[in-house]
C-alpha cells in the first residue's frame, strides 16, 4: 500500500467527518511525506473532493444501496479507487489491487471484498453508466457533470444563464493559477517577475491588479518561493486584492480592517496608506490574530494597531474613520474552485444564518464611519441572501448610506460592476475567485 493513497484515506476522513478543514487537514497528514508521496496523495484528494457526485454517481451503479448509506472509510476507499480508474492513468489492475491493500490498513477493513467487488465491476463498466445529455435540464445536468451540490447551481442559475454558469462550474473544476501580491514598499512587479520566472511553467501581470502576479505550474511550494520570507509579496487571490482598492484609501486617513482575519486584506491596506495615516486591525480569534501579526511582520508593517475583539464590541472609534473594510465572514462559495471541499461542507441553510451577522458587523463599520467616509461591504461567496440582501438591509437600517464608488477606480475593475451596481468577479471571467463588494458613502 502506498503512503501517498493512506495519507489520502486519512484526509478525506477527516474532511467527511467535519473534524478538520483542507488546509489544516493536508499540513498534518502529509507534512512527513516525500515530495513525490505527497504530490500524488493531493493530486488524489483534490480529484475526489472536485469530482465527489460524479464519482459517487458511477460508485451507483455497482452498488446494491446508495453511497452514502455505506461506512464512510469503505466509502472514501471507493471513491479514491473511482477516482483513479475514471479520472487518472492508474492502470485497472493496480486500482483494484490498490484499493483492496488501502482497505485492509485502514478502518474500512471490514469492507475489503466490497470494495474488491464493486472496484473490478466499475474499471470496465464505467464508461458505460449513463450521464445526462445536453437535452437535460440545467439543474439536472450541471450538479453531475461537473460535481457542484444541486442547491448550490440552483443559486447560480437564479443570477446568471444556463451558459455562464456551466463555464463557472468548469471553471472551478480546473487547478486555478497561483496570483501574488507584491509588496511596494521592497520591490517591483518587473523585479519581482524576474526572480521568479524560473519558478513556474508561466508568469504574467495580473490584467485585474497592478501589484497581481499570475504563476501556473508553479515548482515548488509557494511559500517557499524565494523573495517569501522576506516579505516581498503576499499569496493573494486577485479578487481579494481588488477588494482593497475599492475602499479608495489614500495616505493620511484613518481606517479599519474589522474582520481582518490573517491579515491579506490588512496588509495591502498599510501599502495603499504607504505608511500615512492610522490603521486597526480586528479580529476576535487569537489564532488569526498571532497570524495578523506574522504576517505584518514579514512584510514589515509595524504600525498597524491590532486588536483581538468582537469587531461588534468595539469602542472609541464611532464617527472617527474614513475608511471601514468589513470582509464579512460568509459561506465561502466563491472559493470552492481553489478549495473544493467548501462546497461539501455547506448546507443551503448557511447563506440566511450568516447573513444576521454580516449585517450587524456592515452596520458597526457604518457607525464607525465620519460623515463623507466609506465603507465597503465584502464576501467570498454569490448567495444573494449574503450579498444584495444584506446590502439591502443595511441601507434600511442606515438610512444615510448610499452606495457610491471611488472617482479614479481602474478600468479594469469598474468593468466587474454589473448593472444593479454591485462589484462582483467570476472565476471563468476574471481569473479569480467569486467576490462580491459594495461601496457605501455616509451622507
Amino acid at each position: 500500500m502506498s503512503r501517498a493513497r493512506r495519507d489520502a484515506f486519512r484526509v478525506l476522513l477527516e474532511l467527511e467527518a467535519g473534524t478538520a478543514l483542507l488546509e489544516s487537514s493536508l499540513a498534518r497528514n502529509l507534512e512527513k511525506a516525500a515530495p513525490r508521496e505527497r504530490a500524488f496523495a493531493t493530486s488524489l484528494i483534490f480529484m475526489v473532493l472536485r469530482n465527489r457526485l460524479f464519482l459517487d454517481h458511477l460508485l451507483a451503479r455497482f452498488l446494491d444501496r446508495p453511497p452514502a448509506k455505506l461506512d464512510p472509510p469503505v466509502l472514501a476507499v471507493l471513491r479514491l479507487g473511482a477516482a483513479e480508474a475514471a479520472l487518472m492513468s492508474t492502470p485497472a489492475h493496480a486500482v483494484v489491487s490498490a484499493a483492496v491493500e488501502l482497505a485492509k490498513a485502514t478502518p474500512a477493513r471490514r469492507g475489503q471484498k466490497l470494495v474488491n467487488a464493486v472496484l473490478r465491476r466499475l474499471v470496465g463498466g464505467w464508461p458505460e453508466v449513463p450521464l445526462p445529455g445536453p437535452e437535460a435540464a440545467p439543474l439536472e445536468r450541471l450538479p453531475l457533470v461537473y460535481s457542484h451540490p444541486a442547491w448550490l447551481v440552483a443559486e447560480l442559475l437564479a443570477q446568471h444563464s444556463p451558459e455562464v454558469v456551466e463555464a463557472w462550474l468548469q471553471a472551478n473544476q480546473a487547478q486555478p493559477p497561483l496570483t501574488l501580491r507584491l509588496n511596494p514598499a521592497r520591490a517591483t512587479r518587473e523585479g519581482l517577475a524576474a526572480d521568479l520566472r524560473q519558478h513556474a511553467e508561466t508568469l504574467e501581470p495580473h490584467p485585474l491588479v497592478p501589484e497581481g502576479l499570475l504563476l501556473r505550474g508553479l515548482k515548488l511550494p509557494a511559500a517557499q518561493l524565494p523573495g517569501f520570507e522576506s516579505g516581498l509579496f503576499s499569496i493573494q487571490d486577485a479578487a481579494a486584492q481588488a477588494v482593497s482598492h475599492l475602499l479608495g484609501v489614500e495616505p493620511g486617513m484613518a481606517v479599519a480592517d474589522l474582520c481582518a482575519g490573517a491579515g491579506g486584506k490588512t496588509g495591502h491596506l498599510a501599502a495603499l496608506l504607504r505608511g500615512q495615516g492610522r490603521l486597526w486591525a480586528v479580529d476576535p480569534s487569537p489564532a488569526r490574530v498571532r497570524a495578523l501579526r506574522q504576517n505584518l511582520g514579514r512584510l514589515g508593517v509595524q504600525w498597524v494597531s491590532v486588536k483581538q475583539a468582537d469587531a461588534l464590541s468595539l469602542t472609541g472609534l464611532d464617527g472617527a474613520l474614513d475608511r471601514v473594510l468589513v470582509d464579512a465572514p460568509c459561506s465561502g462559495l466563491g472559493v470552492c474552485g481553489r478549495r473544493p471541499d467548501v462546497r461539501w461542507r455547506r448546507v443551503p441553510e448557511d447563506p440566511a444564518r450568516l447573513a444576521k451577522l454580516q449585517l450587524d458587523l456592515a452596520a458597526k463599520g457604518a457607525e464607525l464611519l465620519r460623515p463623507g467616509g466609506a465603507l465597503v461591504y465584502a464576501t467570498c461567496t454569490f448567495t444573494r441572501a449574503e450579498n444584495q440582501e444584506v446590502v439591502a438591509g443595511l441601507l434600511a437600517r442606515c438610512p444615510g448610506l448610499r452606495l457610491e464608488w471611488p472617482q479614479g477606480l481602474a478600468t479594469e475593475l469598474r468593468a466587474c460592476i454589473g448593472p444593479d451596481g454591485y462589484f462582483s468577479t467570476m472565476p471563468q471571467r476574471d481569473q479569480a475567485d467569486a467576490f462580491f463588494a459594495a461601496r457605501l458613502v455616509k451622507e
